[in-house]
């Protein structure tokens, strides 16, 4: 999944990248010199390049490198390639406000199994669990799930 997208290199975004798709050009090993859609030659060695550095993030085992660069709602196509370090977390609360309700539930999902962490059982083995996982994908990540997770007193550490 992750070698058939290209919105995590500079300056290429979703219009492009369906440009890209809409001409046969549906994965990296599809890139070469000659792209079949009209590409300004700064953009060419750019998509060249970034495809170049995305391969070395994958052989280096960097998941991070493409968190940073994906739109959140992209993140799913980092599983494949990186499977043993990404986990899908969910976090359920009494509300939703992060200072002032309590985590009743959090879930961890690792391709393999889930993992349940309920308040008043197991709760606290989650902030050891999750240190394993170099990306975290959330369903309401950026705006809950993780600032959630990071400024919960019984996270802090």
């Amino acid at each position: 999944m992750l070698t058939n997208t290209f919105i995590h290199i500079q300056s290429i975004g979703a219009i492009t990248e369906q440009r890209l798709w809409d001409s046969g050009i549906r994965d990296w090993d599809s890139i070469d010199g000659n792209l079949p859609i009209p590409v300004s030659p700064k953009r060419r060695y750019i998509l060249q390049n970034g495809i170049e550095e995305s391969r070395r993030h994958i052989d280096g085992c960097n998941p991070a490198y493409f968190s940073n660069r994906l739109p959140a709602n992209q993140c799913w196509r980092l599983f494949p390639e990186f499977r043993d370090s990404i986990v899908y977390l969910d976090i359920e609360t009494t509300g939703l406000d992060r200072y002032y309700n309590r985590i009743t539930t959090i879930a961890l999902y690792d391709g393999q199994a889930i993992k349940t962490y309920v308040q008043g059982q197991n709760l606290d083995d989650f902030a050891k669990d999750v240190q394993k996982y170099k990306v975290i994908v959330t369903y309401n990540g950026k705006c809950f799930d993780v600032p959630c997770r990071v400024t919960h007193p019984k996270f802090l550490g």
